[in-house]
């Protein structure tokens, strides 16, 4: 038999906690572990869920890498990048990419009676993946550019429809510049789709359209784009495929990430990990300062009984770990009530989404949340280990009683 797990099991039963004028201080401590863990829990939780919430829309509207001419443009529309099987078959045959399309991205100006705006024109063909688009869509379905010639639908972001009071079905009237003079061309679209992806930067320019119109307008070849996106397989080592597709593309070409394409987003989604820490110092410092003093008020208490078992032999070592495994089942008990309660709430907002976001701001319309198993276990075995290691401090008094003095005291 355990001698100090037995002793600590006795300290801590519901009777002698009952008698014990140390109880408040006992339920303070475990209320503040519990508080502790669960708002641990609930920052990792949403700093994640939002990290990845919004990665995923960037590059589930962007890609995740894009291949493109090498050169000085700076501007969205670029210089003509000629795609041939061989390219196709190379990058395709990377593990991690799931999926390849061409793209094209040309300025416009998109007019109504009433106003107009500047806008980006995305062509695609019928190889693109609608996927993220099609979770997004709140009106029509996606336009059909399958038909052997040109497609003259579009899909139109739902703060452009709202600008320039645009409904489903409506004709848009698109004004693209000419290549070869400075005339206008003019092209006019039925608006077949509206989504809305919250993200600022592409629901205010970008509507999607027949890559062959764009393709007449610049004189260029059905093989040509301005950049070739991959989209990457869940459980991609994103890094690995970078450098990959780095090496099988031509030497005249530039490989760009979601991150180095938009990096004010990414920078911006960074800075959660960093507040996330500050609140899990400030949880983990709390949970530690409470079970500290719940710790000192019980060796006080039971000054007496220090004293008994150093009379009766035992030694400093062992009296020290009676009052450790006290201090555990205490840290237990916290940390089972704040883990139930932080996955509780976790599962109530994943399931029926209570706490809604601006879009506007947060770029999702509800907070998203997602604890993993390593961030679950980290946050649990960190708190355990860091809060017994603070607790070796006040177990250090017990060595300063002295048996003929506690004996005596009342």
């Amino acid at each position: 038999m355990n001698f100090e797990k037995f002793v600590a099991k006795r300290l801590h039963s519901e009777n002698n906690i009952q008698h014990s004028i140390s109880k408040p201080i006992l339920k303070m401590a475990i209320a503040a572990v519990s508080l502790s863990i669960t708002v641990m829990i609930l920052s990792i939780a949403t700093s994640k869920g939002l990290q990845e919430k919004i990665s995923a829309k960037v590059t589930g509207f962007t890609s995740d890498i894009q291949v493109r001419v090498l050169d000085l443009n700076q501007s969205m529309e670029l210089s003509p990048l000629s795609v041939d099987s061989v390219l196709i078959n190379s990058l395709s045959a990377i593990d991690g990419v799931a999926h390849l399309q061409m793209q094209i991205t040309k300025n416009a100006l998109l007019k109504t009676d009433i106003d107009f705006e500047g806008i980006l024109v995305k062509g695609v063909d019928r190889n693109y993946n609608w996927d993220f688009i099609q979770n997004h869509i709140i009106e029509g379905a996606i336009p059909d550019f399958n038909a052997t010639k040109k497609s003259n639908e579009i899909a139109i972001s739902k703060t452009l429809a709202t600008k320039l009071q645009l409904a489903l079905n409506d004709k848009a009237v698109v004004y693209f510049q000419g290549m070869k003079n400075n005339n206008a061309l003019i092209r006019k679209f039925t608006i077949k789709a509206i989504y809305e992806t919250g993200i600022e930067f592409f629901d205010d320019v970008y509507i999607f359209a027949d890559s062959r119109h764009l393709q007449k307008i610049n004189n260029w070849t059905s093989n040509q784009c301005s950049s070739l996106e991959l989209l990457l397989s869940e459980n991609a080592n994103k890094e690995q495929v970078y450098l990959e597709v780095d090496r099988e593309s031509p030497y005249d070409t530039s490989i760009s990430s979601a991150k180095e394409l938009y990096p004010q987003i990414f920078d911006w989604i960074n800075l959660f990990d960093l507040n996330t820490l500050v609140i899990l110092l400030i949880m983990i410092l709390v949970a530690s300062i409470n079970m500290i003093s719940s710790l000192l008020i019980i060796i006080l208490e039971r000054t007496k009984m220090i004293g008994l078992l150093k009379a009766l032999g035992a030694h400093q070592y062992s009296i020290r770990k009676i009052f450790l495994y006290h201090a555990f089942y205490l840290l237990r008990k916290g940390l089972l009530l704040g883990n139930g309660i932080g996955l509780l709430l976790i599962g109530i907002q994943y399931y029926f989404e209570p706490i809604q976001l601006d879009p506007t701001h947060y770029y999702v319309k509800a907070l998203p949340v997602s604890l993993s198993l390593e961030n679950w276990l980290l946050i649990n075995i960190g708190s355990i280990l860091i809060c017994m290691l603070m607790l070796i401090i006040p177990s250090v008094f017990i060595q300063k009683v002295e048996p003929i003095k506690a004996l005596k005291y009342e």
